[in-house]
């Protein structure tokens, strides 16, 4: 297994935020870069139709070990012709699930085409394979926990493509290990899924869904939690990246349920790292793992504190505000120089505690003419067209899918609390347009950490066109 030593991790951000030229460069410039796994069927399949990144995509689906496959994905993805921007994309399958006879669930096969499964491992594998291009430093994939129905399925791509290190956070993703263990050696996965209104299920993945069976190896596998008491829910990890409040995207839910004057969550002592239970939890799962300290990387806060992270006992730092707004990074170019200008005129990043369908935190960049500002979000059509954020309900004894970003009266309908669909956001659809793959119509919307100070200081430094080279200079004079 890899032995992790790297001091710079960059954060794997948004749906595309994190893509595969950003972490691409970021490894090539001895970091851990990191590529974003969330949606990458639908940025994949919405690449092939715009005719994004022809020649790199194409090579990628060449060297992918089922030709047969990627054949299908070309033909019904990759079509002559640029769509035109008011044409609407042809979808990636919604997901849907079907149950056995014990109630096992999986995904159901609806497409006559490529089916979801084989997108999701097609889709991962293309993002790391293409990262890992022409360099020879470890590369990192980054999923959310919340997200768990494509889980098994899309780390299953990302290993084909040899992905050095799978990181995963917003939950407990106490059970990946053994997942990647059953999939490296061709068995079965499960893992529980929630479902609402009816006991937790389990859903099942079958790694055989390819003709040939590639030989896998197993990633270095980091735990994203938000302090000392992750290491105690997800002993198992290789090491643990702990999130403070101020990074960005999805935060731990805050101890406390009251909101400051802001009304963001208020969070306190009791959310923080308690150095000295750390490094006892520590001692106690280096027993149990052949006597090794498990190390970790500090973030939220820390791309000017290197040295500090390192003399607190960290390995290193994971840092993601200021790749986000690099030059190699997914946000459409247009939108990047125009948050970067109102980063610098003062603008700020909202902590909203109900915005995301996942109920996590989100940090929400207010930027003008993106869903941050109300008579905007008030405007949209409420539409759950992509399906990643869905929630799992029981009714009837079959489980079915709902969002509450959805229509109200179809998330009622489908047996929803209207209560739980107040200023929810459509993120599926708000963060793909944020990397330029959004739906004719679709508005944008911004995630990012709420300290822009590095960002202010790269800016003055070398322009709104600053790059990775740039960041990673300043990080490491930290």
């Amino acid at each position: 297994m890899l032995k992790l030593e790297k001091e710079v991790i960059q954060g794997g951000m948004g749906a595309g935020v994190s893509n595969f030229r950003l972490a691409r460069k970021v490894s090539s410039r001895g970091g851990l870069g990191v590529v974003s796994g969330t949606a990458l069927d639908t940025i994949m399949v919405r690449r092939l139709q715009d005719h994004k990144l022809d020649v790199e995509l194409i090579f990628a689906l060449e060297n992918f070990p089922d030709k047969k496959l990627t054949q299908k994905i070309i033909d019904k993805y990759f079509k002559k012709g640029r769509k035109s921007k008011t044409a609407k994309y042809h979808p990636a399958p919604y997901p849907r699930f079907k149950q056995d006879s014990k109630g096992i669930l999986s995904l159901k096969d609806s497409s006559r085409g490529p089916n979801l499964e084989e997108l999701l491992i097609v889709s991962n594998f293309v993002e790391v394979f293409l990262a890992k291009q022409g360099h020879s430093n470890p590369v990192g994939i980054n999923y959310l926990h919340k997200i768990q129905w494509p889980l098994m399925t899309s780390i299953y791509g990302a290993m084909i493509a040899d992905v050095d290190v799978v990181l995963i956070g917003a939950g407990l993703p106490k059970e990946i290990p053994e997942v990647m263990e059953n999939i490296s050696e061709g068995k079965n996965s499960k893992i529980s899924i929630p479902v609402i209104d009816g006991k937790d299920y389990l859903l099942e993945f079958d790694p055989k869904v390819l003709s040939e069976q590639p030989k896998l190896d197993i990633p270095f596998f980091l735990g994203i939690v938000s302090n000392h008491l992750g290491v105690k829910a997800v002993p198992q990890s290789d090491g643990y990246v702990f999130e403070g409040e101020i990074a960005g995207g999805h935060n731990a839910p805050a101890r406390s349920k009251e909101l400051n004057e802001k009304g963001e969550p208020n969070y306190g002592k009791k959310d923080e790292i308690d150095e000295g239970k750390l490094n006892m939890l520590l001692g106690q799962n280096s027993q149990r793992k052949n006597n090794t300290i498990q190390p970790y990387w500090l973030a939220g806060g820390y791309a000017n504190k290197l040295n500090e992270a390192l003399e607190m006992g960290a390995d290193g730092i994971q840092v993601g505000t200021p790749f986000a707004f690099s030059r190699e990074s997914g946000i459409e170019p247009k939108l990047k120089r125009k948050v970067i200008q109102e980063i610098m005129g003062g603008t700020e990043a909202h902590t909203s505690p109900i915005a995301s369908p996942t109920g996590f935190p989100l940090k929400v960049v207010q930027v003008k003419d993106t869903l941050s500002q109300k008579e905007i979000y008030d405007e949209r059509e409420r539409i759950c067209n992509l399906g990643y954020l869905v929630e799992l309900y029981e009714r009837d004894g079959e489980v079915d899918t709902r969002c509450p970003a959805d229509d109200l009266e179809r998330y009622e309908k489908d047996g929803g609390n209207v209560e739980d669909t107040i200023d929810k956001v459509c993120l599926c659809n708000a963060l793909t347009s944020t990397v330029g793959l959004g739906s004719p119509g679709e508005v944008p919307l911004v995630t990012s950490g709420s300290d822009f100070s590095v960002v202010k200081a790269l800016v003055k430094e070398h322009g709104i066109d600053y790059g990775v080279e740039d960041v990673m200079r300043y990080i490491l004079k930290s």
